[in-house]
Parts: structure tokens; C-alpha cells; sequence
């Protein structure tokens, strides 16, 4: 028996052998083009914020030491930024020692930096047991944000 060409299906071997000269031409990691290096992503502050200790009893007069410390691109530290403090527990919030007090908000406080770049609050438990989360933002009047971070406390 003879099978005349026109009645042939090679559509689906014709796709395949396409497909795979198409992958053998297009892959290789020769040519890989490396991006020019920027600057520092976003802000470029360094900022570390610590909780000492991070669970408390929640007997209203435990107290944990929020410290934050921020650094500049250059690691330099940032000294004289008012930076404000808030937190979402059933406690109390102090300034921390030798910290420089900038005054009150309705909702928090606000602190300045230091010439070492940190400041801190005091944060004394309440009654409620769950996670009380500390917000830390710079303070200003034109509502820029160059960073906003987080601390968890656990009251039990």
C-alpha cells in the first residue's frame, strides 16, 4: 500500500521539530546583560528597632525598652529627627531614659534622635493578653514617611 503525501499528518511532527529549533536558537546563558548599579533602594536610612523584653506580663507594671536606632546611607548616625511613637495595647507609654521628649500627640509621643542616631520609649503593660504591636514613623507636618516599622510585644 502506498500513502500519497497529501493525505499525511505532519502538522503535529511539523510543530514539534519547529519548537524545538526555535528552543535550541533562543536558550543560553552566554548572554546574560548585567544591570548598571544604582543607589540605595528606597530611603537608604538604616533603622533597628528593639523590644527588651518582648513579653510581658500583663500585670500593669511590666515594662519593655522600645529603642530605635537610624543610620544614613554613609552608616553615619541621624541625629535630631523627631520620630513618633505609637502603639495598639491596653498600656501605657513613657519616654525612655535619657531619651530627648519632643512632646505629645493625641495618639503616641514624639521623641528625637540623639547624636548616636537612637532614641527610646517605655512601653508598661496593661491587663489584655495578646500581641501589642509598637509604630514608629518619623513625625512631620507635610505627612512624608520615609520608613514606618513595627515591634511586637507579647502580653500573657
Amino acid at each position: 500500500m502506498r500513502v500519497s503525501p497529501e493525505k499525511t499528518n505532519l502538522g503535529p511532527l511539523a510543530a514539534v521539530v519547529a519548537c524545538l529549533g526555535l528552543a535550541a536558537a533562543g536558550c543560553g546563558l552566554d548572554k546574560v546583560e548585567v544591570p548598571p548599579l544604582e543607589g540605595p533602594s528606597e530611603t537608604g536610612i538604616s533603622v533597628q528597632l528593639t523590644a527588651a523584653p518582648d513579653t510581658l506580663n500583663a500585670d500593669g507594671t511590666s515594662a519593655s525598652v522600645i529603642q530605635l536606632v537610624l543610620r544614613n546611607p554613609d552608616g553615619s548616625y541621624l541625629s535630631g529627627l523627631p520620630v513618633y511613637f505609637s502603639h495598639d495595647g491596653d498600656g501605657g507609654m513613657s519616654p525612655g531614659p535619657g531619651a530627648t521628649f519632643v512632646g505629645p500627640v493625641q495618639t503616641g509621643l514624639v521623641m528625637a534622635t540623639s547624636t548616636n542616631g537612637a532614641t527610646s520609649v517605655v512601653y508598661t503593660a496593661g491587663s489584655g493578653v495578646g500581641t501589642v504591636t509598637v509604630y514608629v514613623r518619623p513625625y512631620s507636618i507635610d505627612g512624608a514617611r520615609w520608613f514606618e516599622r513595627t515591634v511586637e510585644i507579647l502580653q500573657r
